[in-house]
């Protein structure tokens, strides 16, 4: 533990570390759409700045009363300097939609604007995660299952906008197109009304269904064992109860 963790800091923590590694990870794969916001509708673009908008207030909220709660400041300030940088590339990220300067909005517009934009945030949360992710995952080994499954649903329908002819223009309105057909895919249902057509748009969506399977049936023989473990539990206080009536 770190010499600058004082109890009211680890008891956040215990609140706080699994929502944000969720959110966190959960938003990786849609930092990818910033690189084609320029094919995305109007509602596309609104919710990626509405997760971006998410990701600041609660990272800058975390920052904000983990450095309070920490003895010295200065320690946390120096060590977790990735919660900051989170912060920070958010702010960029969101400043040239939300200011009024000519020349930010011209920034967001470029290509190399938002690639740098993206690399700065994923190797921002990239280290968090490695931070704090280890000793989250042993705590919550349980629903690892359920959490790439969700990763996957996410990353799939990211990876079908950009293989696809997705925009306010293609094929496909929006990324909500795919959100659906990853949806389908994952859970193997298929109803085909969204399908990929190219090699790297088949290719994740073998992937999508691999992942959908392995995982559900994971989340089957869980349950399952779930079920005789609480059959034999009972039988077994039945039995117990047999013996103490003899």
């Amino acid at each position: 533990m770190a010499d600058y963790v004082t109890p009211g800091l680890e008891r956040w923590r215990r609140h706080t570390d699994t929502p944000l590694i969720i959110l966190a990870v959960g938003s990786l794969p849609l930092l990818l759409l910033e690189l084609a916001r320029h094919k995305l509708n109007h509602a596309d673009r609104l919710f990626l700045d509405i997760v971006n908008v998410v990701i600041l207030v609660a990272f800058a909220v975390d920052y904000v009363v983990e450095a309070r709660l920490a003895r010295p400041t200065l320690g946390y300030v120096r060590r977790e300097w990735t919660s900051l940088v989170i912060v920070l590339a958010q702010v960029l990220a969101l400043a040239p939609g939300l200011g009024g300067v000519g020349v930010l909005r011209l920034l967001r517009a470029g290509r190399v604007w938002r690639f740098l934009a993206v690399v700065a945030r994923l190797g921002a949360i990239g280290g968090a995660v490695a931070a704090e992710g280890k000793q989250t995952l042993r705590r919550h080994a349980a629903g690892f299952a359920l959490g790439t499954a969700g990763l996957t649903w996410l990353s799939s329908a990211v990876g079908f906008t950009l293989a696809e002819d997705v925009g306010s223009d293609g094929r496909l309105h929006s990324f909500f197109d795919a959100l659906w057909w990853s949806s389908t895919t994952i859970t193997t249902v298929g109803y085909g009304d969204v399908y990929p057509v190219t090699v790297a748009g088949r290719i994740i969506g073998v992937f999508t269904m691999v992942v959908g399977i392995s995982t559900f049936a994971i989340v089957t023989a869980k349950v399952a064992e779930f079920l005789v473990r609480s059959r034999e539990a009972e039988e077994a206080n039945e039995d117990a109860h047999a013996d103490d009536g003899a």
